[in-house]
């Protein structure tokens, strides 16, 4: 019993030791919890072979227990390099799962970086777009507008307050407007031309008298037989009207090509005084005194300012401040001065302006001569034809010549 006592107590210290490893075992990892009741019985059953064999032989028991404790140390580092493993694998693991939470998480500002640009692209698409049918619209506006007109000015005698009817024509003039070719010709005819009337039954007599006896259509129809051209438009100018239209617009801008003074429209002498060169703010009753100023030059220079007085107009309404006060312009002219023009026509007549086309004036010729008492304007041929030549058009819409 003495011999087995030694043996006894170092088996008893080896089993706490083995109890005390499957202990630390059980709290490494959830897999070695999982399978230590297997490894318990395992223990149990080395450790009762262990003392029956040391009972039968001693020597081979220790030898045997040596052994065992070897193999147990190689299962032990076996399976804790497994549990290493194990650990590094489920951190690795755990790793990618982090990093691909954070590349999902970082993906709306990913796709928001792409999203940016796409943005920016359809921007673009949409100014090209717009630009595109911008440039449509003009295209159509200015085949819209290209084909030129010939617009008749007519100014009456009539003083403000009274009647057109039996007035005569004060002044004539005709415009023409070329867009394609970036003109606009100005004709003046001077008021006693010698030239047949209409309404008249043909009878050659002063221009001025069409108006008298036939109005504003053996007007155009005299004007439109001397000049051997279609006259598309026109307008009637009394002192009233063009006094109205022009505050209407609240004034002109003109720089003045002439010095002299002139009369207002009640007759006073030297109300108005203009200076060559200068610049004024004209209202109506200033505009009307220099249009009609005619006693220190004649009826080709009368006809350019009324011109110039018209195109302001224009450009006055052309200017974006001027918009909004085209409808009660156009409204006015329509009802006051009995405006023939079209929506074409005023379309053509402001593409000429905008394209700041040359301005050509041109004057009949004429040979003061007395005919049976009276004295009248006979226009030269030759000068004529040349001039009727100058107004012809081409198909295309542009000047012959």
């Amino acid at each position: 019993m003495a011999e087995h006592q030694p043996q006894r107590s170092r088996l008893e210290r080896r089993r706490l030791e083995l109890e005390e490893q499957a202990k630390e075992e059980a709290f490494s990892s959830e897999e070695s919890i999982a399978h230590e009741p297997l490894k318990g019985q395992q223990g149990t059953e080395t450790y009762h072979r262990y003392v029956e064999e040391q009972r039968r032989d001693p020597k081979s028991t220790s030898r045997r227990s040596k052994n065992s404790v070897l193999k147990q140390v190689v299962q032990m580092i076996g399976s804790a390099g497994s549990r290493l493993f194990s650990n590094q694998e489920r951190s690795r693991r755990s790793r990618k799962t982090g990093r691909s939470e954070q590349s999902v998480q970082k993906k709306p500002d990913v796709s928001s970086k792409e999203a940016y640009p796409k943005k920016i692209k359809k921007k673009r698409r949409f100014k090209r777009k717009l630009l595109g049918l911008f440039l449509l619209l003009l295209i159509a506006f200015v085949l819209f507008a290209s084909q030129p007109f010939t617009f008749l000015l007519i100014g009456s005698d009539a003083r403000p307050g009274e009647s057109l009817r039996g007035s005569r024509s004060d002044s004539l003039s005709v415009m023409q407007f070329i867009p394609l070719s970036r003109t606009i010709q100005l004709t003046s005819i001077p008021r006693d031309t010698y030239t047949p009337i209409s309404c008249e039954n043909g009878k050659k007599d002063k221009i001025t008298h069409a108006f008298a006896f036939g109005g504003e259509e053996c007007t155009q129809d005299a004007v439109s037989g001397l000049l051997d051209e279609d006259i598309d438009g026109k307008i009637v100018i009394s002192f009233d009207s063009f006094i109205g239209l022009v505050d209407q617009i609240g004034g002109i801008d003109l720089v003045s090509t002439g010095t002299f003074s002139e009369q207002d429209a009640s007759g006073k002498a030297n109300q108005y005084s203009f200076q060559k060169g200068k610049e004024y703010h004209m209202d109506g009753a200033m505009a009307l005194a220099y249009s009609r100023h005619r006693k220190t030059d004649n009826d080709g220079a009368r006809a350019n300012r009324q011109s110039e007085v018209i195109q302001g107009v224009a450009t006055h309404l052309l200017k974006p401040t001027g918009w909004s006060k085209i409808p009660a312009a156009h409204t006015y002219m329509k009802e006051e001065m009995n405006l023939d023009l079209s929506v074409r026509e005023m379309a053509t007549a402001g593409l000429s302006i905008a394209l700041m086309s040359e301005r050509k004036h041109y004057e009949i010729e004429a040979v003061s001569q007395r005919l049976n008492g009276i004295f009248y304007d006979l226009p030269n041929e030759k000068a004529l034809q040349e001039l009727r030549d100058r107004l012809d058009t081409t198909f295309y819409g542009t000047l012959k010549n």
